[in-house]
């Protein structure tokens, strides 16, 4: 999901309404995707914040100026300035950041901001952050992360360790959108499989955990340069055998099929790479086996969790 926009603001109901604010016009505005985290009660909560703020592309940090109604009443938002040095770990090179007229900068803010564009109204607020995503170019266009995009399907005769079969093979693109930085030794595994037939969904870790095969190379390791991308084999089905197969380093022979009940699954990938965050996605899969022919072609996309499954079957 490229044009992520992870919004650190405070929770008190006032900062809430603003943050909502930025959100629409980060969105609407500028085609941007906000996220916003509002409540942090529990570990598991902290833990799923910092997830999304790993997987966004660009920051905003809004520091309001708050008033003390008492000697233990924070001057500031602890959670803002938490996520502020997370950000600033993770290495977050498009940040914005905007600071109300009267608040001090203390905390972390003051090493890390040396100058914040100040507002004094919430008018100011909205004004000052449609000026600097304008002026910055914010876009769709940039991630800090790796993506994936829908590719192709292609049918023909592969051969590798494990044997040789007329098959059809189902692809994804991995794009690396940053102008700076390579992907450097991405492997990308099939991590488990979920089978969502029924009432009852059943997760299972993959029977085949070795690294999957770069279209147009050997081998199954892959640095994915600045600006560019590369093509990963995630799913096949072989003419003369029925079930659903991956194209692996798996040193087995024969290979064996990773699905071969007809059903509804849910196949989960992880990417690894140098100087990325990990990488998740996965694939929506509907097998039928009554027939062992080559699958007529479904048009599929593959971004995260937005899906049209392919068929996988006569």
């Amino acid at each position: 999901m490229a044009g992520k926009v992870f919004i650190s603001c405070g929770q008190r109901d006032s900062e809430r309404g603003c943050a909502q604010e930025i959100a629409r016009i980060l969105e609407h505005e500028f085609g941007l995707v906000p996220y916003l985290a509002f409540q942090t009660q529990s570990l598991d909560d902290i833990m799923t914040i910092t997830d999304e703020l790993r997987s966004s592309d660009y920051y905003v940090f809004v520091d309001f100026l708050r008033e003390s109604n008492s000697p233990t009443d924070l001057s500031c938002s602890l959670f803002t300035h938490q996520e502020l040095a997370l950000a600033h770990h993770l290495g977050f090179r498009e940040m914005i950041a905007l600071q109300q007229k009267g608040a001090a900068l203390e905390g972390f803010v003051k090493y890390v901001l040396s100058n914040p564009a100040a507002f004094s109204s919430r008018d100011e607020l909205y004004s000052e952050l449609r000026r600097l995503v304008g002026e910055r170019k914010w876009s769709k266009g940039y991630s800090r992360n790796l993506v994936v995009e829908p590719w192709d399907t292609w049918q023909g005769n592969y051969g590798d360790h494990s044997g040789a079969h007329m098959m059809k093979v189902w692809s994804v693109k991995v794009r690396n959108m940053r102008p700076d930085v390579a992907a450097v030794g991405a492997v990308c595994i099939l991590d488990c499989i979920e089978n969502t037939a029924g009432s009852q969904t059943v997760r299972n870790d993959s029977p085949d955990r070795s690294y999957l095969k770069w279209s147009g190379q050997i081998g199954y390791e892959r640095t994915i340069l600045p600006e560019d991308f590369g093509v990963v084999n995630v799913l096949s089905v072989h003419e003369d055998e029925p079930g659903a197969f991956l194209l692996s380093s798996r040193d087995a022979y024969p290979r064996s099929p990773i699905l071969n009940t007809p059903g509804e699954y849910r196949l989960h990938f992880k990417i690894f790479s140098e100087g990325f965050p990990l990488l998740r996605f996965v694939v929506p899969v509907s097998l039928d086996t009554s027939r062992f022919a080559l699958p007529r072609p479904v048009p599929w996309a593959m971004q995260l969790e937005k899906f049209g499954p392919p068929s996988v079957g006569p």
